[in-house]
């Protein structure tokens, strides 16, 4: 029987990490300039150039990284659910991106108005809200010892 320190299951191809980090961080700085704090740092005639171009990738990198959530929730969270290594971190992860999801679904397609506005605010505190927690999963996960397991 082979041991072998168990990872993160799921996710152990080289691909996976780069391509999570790569679509978090472009969807974060292209909701940077959506985010009403943020966009008061950039120049109004950058603002209105890039405007439309945030939007667009921000919204086509939402539906990417919603499909990546699902990825993840069946190769990493669910296995490790099932051997005992919940994290309330990941937890907490899962159910800001689920709401991250919905708030901007909702403020782009089924909202006017002042819940518009409400729920575009939402989305943007959320989003930086989001960052700690992810944060805190990695640096946990890196930072405990890893149990052997056996391979099958």
């Amino acid at each position: 029987m082979q041991h072998r320190r168990m990872g993160a299951p799921g996710l152990q191809h080289h691909a996976w990490r780069p391509a999570i980090i790569v679509v978090l961080v472009t969807l974060c700085a292209s909701g940077l300039p959506l985010f009403a704090p943020a966009a008061s740092l950039f120049a109004d005639a950058w603002l209105l150039e890039w405007r439309h171009a945030s939007v667009v990738c921000h919204g086509v990198l939402a539906g990417w990284s919603l499909v990546m959530l699902g990825a993840i929730s069946a190769r990493h969270a669910m296995p490790m659910w099932r051997v005992g290594r919940l994290r309330w971190a990941g937890i907490t992860l899962i159910a800001a991106w689920v709401a991250l999801g919905l708030s901007g679904e909702f403020a782009q397609y089924g909202a006017d108005g002042a819940l518009r506005d409400a729920l575009v605010s939402a989305h943007g505190w959320i989003g930086v809200g989001l960052l700690l927690p992810f944060v805190w999963h990695v640096v946990r996960r890196h930072g405990s010892k890893q149990p052997v397991a056996s391979v099958q």
